[in-house]
């Protein structure tokens, strides 16, 4: 192993310097710089009508958020009757509602369990720390952060 160490310092050590030892080409330097400093524009400007497209489809979303929420309460007026559909678009909830009444409400869930026993099909809706509880597609009762309602 000492005879390998004289080896590496007399043969690869001049490598070494002599890598190091390249002068730059001040003319390469400055069309290289040039080039990045133009693409570096583009990329800035790229950028800016990107963030000006992205605040005019957040505005877009807005204004069909604020429609949509005018026709939902026709919608499910119509689908479900006057009362029901109502109480629907207002983000309601009671015991005896269907799932997809719950779905149409609140839309969809974060999380679905379901256990399928013989005396029933029992499902667990998930939004956020709220558990709804089903048997048999209808709402039986529900949580809010660990509290029975």
């Amino acid at each position: 192993m000492l005879k390998l160490k004289p080896f590496v310092l007399v043969f690869l050590f001049p490598l070494l310097l002599f890598a190091q030892q390249k002068k730059a080409d001040a003319k390469k330097f400055h069309a290289e710089f040039d080039s990045l400093s133009a693409r570096k524009a583009e990329l800035l400007k790229l950028k800016d009508e990107l963030k000006a497209e992205v605040e005019a489809l957040n505005a877009k979303s807005e204004r069909l958020d604020a429609a949509l929420k005018k026709c939902l309460p026709a919608f499910y007026m119509k689908k479900y009757g006057r009362k029901i559909g109502s109480r629907i678009a207002l983000g309601k909830v009671w015991r005896g509602m269907t799932e997809r009444m719950l779905r149409d409400s609140w839309g969809k869930p974060d999380k679905v369990t379901v256990n399928r026993q013989k005396y029933g099909v029992f499902k667990q809706y998930y939004y956020g720390n709220i558990i709804y509880f089903f048997r048999d597609g209808k709402l039986i009762d529900w949580e809010d952060g660990g509290r029975k309602r």
